[in-house]
């Protein structure tokens, strides 16, 4: 393009600590020689690193705010973002979660928008909306199927959530498959960094990262643990999130205040990871969840819900990606598979784990290599043809 870079626009909410928010931060860094880069903000929260080049259009909300009201500024805010990529002459949007989602196809369909308009799913919306209120799921479904039929293409981070978009909300509109991507060499030179407290050799250290949001069901992680608590264990926990509060407080109604050690949010949570024994992931519902690899870059044995979507196409590749644990645990290629929301079949999957070394070793084996097919370096060249190819 003879030394011109194309403008690209990435939309999301915030780039506080979550899975999609890692990813928009490395893609931002991985894809700048090839972009000129504009990063869309909902909220101007920033925990990742971005790099000085790129320009930011703060939209000026707050995270939170009453539904209707969320609703009743979209068209105001779709033209918002509409003006600025006509003022900058960008050409491509992508659009991270539902509300830039949404946004980006009023800018489609209202303003005139001409350029090309990429949404990225990062949940499994079926099981995300199952228990919510009739009118919830309606107005919800409808709007995933009136914004992704003005995208030019749908991006998904697993083979679940296509599936479900195809077949629950009839989404004609291209959708394809990228994995999410990790940065293998920042996880390599920070995760030897000193953590914030001393662990002990003599005990066993489960750790769990992630944010403190109702559908990472930390409270079937605190109630499972509990079951082991007289084992010489503890549990790491980094993270933070408007459930904090509450969590401590379960932990301290349990009677765990000294088995439990809550970390607070890392830009840098390898350093925990690479010193615990074990990682656990309690999810009601993912989309593809970066810390599962992650944890097995810094080869570690996992433990998670097999929850849609993500977990079974991560730990067990070779099954029936359509399968789920029922009732007891499941022993995969990667990892130890659980029912969701199965408080019993979890503490015995976390017992079996720190029972069994040659299980750890068997597990410890295969990670590494796993997780490096999931290096950015590897997976960002789907996302600049993805960017480039319509």
């Amino acid at each position: 393009m003879n030394g011109i870079k194309p403008k690209l626009l990435i939309f999301i909410n915030t780039l506080q600590s979550g899975g999609a928010e890692r990813v928009v931060s490395l893609l931002a860094g991985h894809l700048k020689d090839d972009f000129e880069i504009h990063l869309a903000l909902y909220c101007n929260i920033i925990d990742y690193v971005i790099p000085p080049e790129i320009k930011i259009l703060d939209l000026g909300q707050p995270l939170r705010q009453a539904r209707l009201i969320r609703l009743f500024k979209l068209p105001f805010l779709s033209y918002k973002v509409y003006s600025y990529c006509k003022k900058n002459g960008i050409k491509i949007s992508v659009a991270f979660l539902y509300r830039p989602c949404y946004i980006n196809a009023l800018m489609k369909s209202w303003w005139g928008y001409k350029g090309k308009v990429i949404m990225c799913e990062r949940t499994h919306q079926t099981t995300m909306l199952q228990n919510q209120s009739r009118l919830y799921r309606w107005f919800s479904k409808f709007m995933v199927m009136f914004s992704y039929k003005r995208a030019d293409l749908v991006l998904t981070n697993s083979y679940a959530m296509q599936t479900d978009l195809i077949e629950n909300f009839k989404i004609k509109t291209p959708v394809r498959v990228i994995y999410n991507p990790i940065d293998l060499d920042f996880i390599r030179t920070h995760k030897d960094e000193v953590p914030g407290f001393v662990f002990d050799k003599n005990i066993f250290h489960f750790v769990n990262v992630g944010g403190f949001r109702v559908e990472k069901n930390h409270m079937l992680l605190l109630q499972a643990f509990f079951i082991l608590k007289n084992l010489p264990c503890k549990l790491v926990i980094v993270g933070g999130g408007i459930l904090e509060e509450e969590l401590k407080q379960k932990v301290s109604d349990l009677g765990m205040n000294d088995k439990v050690i809550f970390c607070g949010f890392e830009t840098n949570p390898f350093k925990y990871v690479s010193r615990c024994d074990c990682f656990v992931l309690s999810s009601d519902v993912e989309g593809f969840p970066n810390v599962l690899i992650e944890a097995l870059a810094c080869s570690k044995p996992v433990i998670s819900t097999d929850c849609s979507s993500g977990p079974r196409e991560l730990l067990a590749p070779a099954t029936d990606l359509h399968h789920r644990a029922i009732n007891n645990y499941e022993i995969g290629e990667y990892g130890i598979l659980t029912p969701v929301n199965d408080i019993t079949a979890f503490a015995a999957a976390m017992k079996r784990m720190y029972e069994d070394a040659a299980l750890r070793r068997q597990f410890e084996e295969r990670a590494a290599g796993r997780a490096a097919q999931f290096d950015v370096d590897e997976i960002k060249q789907y996302f600049h043809v993805a960017f480039t190819a319509l």
